[in-house]
């Protein structure tokens, strides 16, 4: 019978949670990541099953069980390589456009799978809204195309302070993928602008079978405009991209309030190919960071949001999908799709960390999901 296996990774030298840790089924296309609390939840697993552990900053390991009790597992980190940074100058701009180029040929083809989206926001330290989505998805090698709600589930406190982001998804899911070549405003990493761009390998990690280069791209430019400094994680001899951190400066975008500084965000999305020709999309997640005053009263909203493609599935191929575009309302989506209470109820796929989990469990008491009101 098909099990549901939880468990938690930690770093085996400093006992410190692992987040963004892939995990799979070897044989099957059942995989997960671990939240930021380094927990993870398996679904549909049929035992014993061999699952494998994968980081770019931490060795692989794959190992067999046989329950389902709570898994503990200690990841080893790769040992970093500084010595040959300095070797060739020019290495990082090659291996970017080389990553880049081999993206570029699978531009077109589209991706489906099973996802789930939570997005908290907190004003000045204290959570104050969350919602939550089940839906399928459309996406490739430069973004995500297109979505498909499922099910849904929001709260917010009423406290006389609030804020509220209607489109965070928009910016979460358009720096989804690590091909920005078609992208209009701003200024990204791509094979026409990397000479704006300060490139240099910052270390190698070492694993078994291929180093990984961890190469910075700083912008050169005018820095008052929209502009992205990427970090890039890529494998030397096979050039797939593993890893994407991303700043982002300047964001465009409106607000009826006062920003005393410009809006900023950091995204790190994760890819995974041990199953596919290129790197898809494993999980993404994204914050942005505003500074406001809005009458006459300090706001320091943060907004966080995490994606988790947590199952490849072709056959949604055949769904309309909705296009993602700015237009898109968030909470409208969510208001659109009745409340299904049993749905939610010890959904497996629902990860929480301890500031989630304590405000999801401080709303569900309220009866606060399905209402749509304030508690």
């Amino acid at each position: 019978m098909a099990q549901t296996i939880q468990g938690k990774i930690v770093d085996e030298t400093t006992g410190e949670a692992i987040p963004f840790v892939s995990i799979g089924v070897i044989g099957t296309n059942n995989t997960t990541v671990t939240n930021d609390a380094g927990e993870f939840i398996l679904k549909n697993v049929n035992l014993p099953a061999k699952l494998r552990y994968s980081h770019v900053s931490y060795l692989l390991l794959e190992d067999e069980i046989s329950t389902t009790n709570n898994l503990f597992v200690k990841l080893k980190a790769a040992a970093i390589n500084l010595k040959a940074v300095v070797v060739d100058p020019y290495r990082g701009q090659r291996l970017i456009k080389a990553a880049l180029e081999k993206a570029k040929e699978f531009e077109k083809e589209n991706i489906y799978g099973n996802a789930f989206y939570r997005q908290l926001t907190s004003i000045n330290g204290k959570p104050s809204q969350i919602y939550e989505l089940f839906y399928d998805l459309e996406f490739n090698v430069a973004k995500v195309k297109g979505w498909l709600a499922k099910q849904s589930r929001f709260a917010e406190l009423n406290e006389g302070l609030s804020f509220a982001m209607s489109n965070q998804s928009y910016l979460t899911f358009s720096l989804a993928g690590y091909l920005f070549e078609d992208r209009k405003a701003g200024m990204f990493v791509t094979l026409k602008n990397l000479k704006d761009f300060e490139i240099t390998i910052e270390k190698y990690i070492e694993q078994k079978d291929q180093d990984i280069a961890v190469v910075a791209c700083k912008y050169k430019g005018n820095k008052k405009q929209f502009y992205i400094n990427s970090t890039y994680y890529i494998g030397v001899e096979d050039t797939k991209v593993y890893r994407l951190e991303n700043s982002i400066f300047n964001v465009p975008m409106s607000i009826n309030a006062i920003s005393k500084i410009p809006p900023t965000a950091t995204t790190v999305a994760t890819f995974n190919s041990s199953r596919t020709a290129i790197p898809v999309l494993e999980s993404i997640s994204s914050k942005l960071y505003l500074n406001l005053n809005a009458k006459g009263r300090s706001l320091n909203p943060v907004i966080s949001a995490m994606l988790t493609v947590y199952q490849l599935d072709k056959t949604l191929k055949t769904q309309k999908f909705t296009e993602l575009t700015k237009k898109v309302q968030d909470k409208a989506i969510i208001e659109s799709i009745e409340y299904n209470p049993i749905f939610w109820k010890d959904n497996p796929i629902v990860k929480q960390t301890a500031l989630e989990d304590a405000f999801i469990k401080m709303m569900e008491s309220k009866s606060a999901f399905g209402t749509m009101i304030d508690p």
